[in-house]
């Protein structure tokens, strides 16, 4: 990536709906150049998609919390996919979209005492307890939960821009 692509992933991220015309005014290239700039870095996974960034209030989501989750220890089949992982996509598949259940956003195989980090999305306090008292405590594979309740959003991702990595 030269400085002109480093540009353009920054001017997508903060808006992702500019026009090439709005692009190459702003970086100062031809329309053509700019396409092929922007088809370059989605085919190298610079960039990987785009869509609209939802506000999760407005959708009725009231409560963020992070959830560390310990799993139990135990050798996985020499072709099966670690615990964690395991775990995690089971999470996921079984929480989002599924009525009652909180919006688990983010899933991360974390080092530390805990092995899984979940960021998640909950309607009210009920079903946040429903999912870690109820849904989470009833996987065996879990051995413990912490739970971190968001008390005031500083600044998340939503609102960002990440700034390419200069090079060495």
């Amino acid at each position: 990536m030269d400085e002109v692509d480093r540009k353009l992933v920054v001017l997508l991220q903060a808006d992702g709906r500019k026009t090439l015309q709005e692009l190459s005014m702003e970086l100062g290239r031809p329309k053509t150049t700019i396409a092929a700039r922007i088809k370059k870095l989605e085919n190298e996974g610079v960039i990987m998609g785009y869509k609209a960034v939802a506000n999760p209030f407005a959708l009725g989501y009231r409560l963020l919390a992070f959830v560390l989750v310990s799993v139990r220890r135990g050798a996985a089949a020499k072709e099966a996919k670690p615990l964690q992982q395991e775990v995690a996509e089971k999470v996921l598949a079984e929480c989002n979209g599924e009525r009652g259940m909180p919006f688990v956003e983010e899933a991360y195989i974390i080092t530390g005492p805990y092995d899984l980090l979940f960021k998640v999305w909950a309607r009210d306090i009920k079903q946040l307890s429903t999912f870690l008292v109820s849904y989470l405590a009833s996987n065996q594979d879990i051995q413990r939960t912490e739970t971190l309740i968001v008390l005031e959003i500083v600044d998340d991702w939503r609102r960002r821009v990440m700034p390419p990595a200069s090079p060495a």
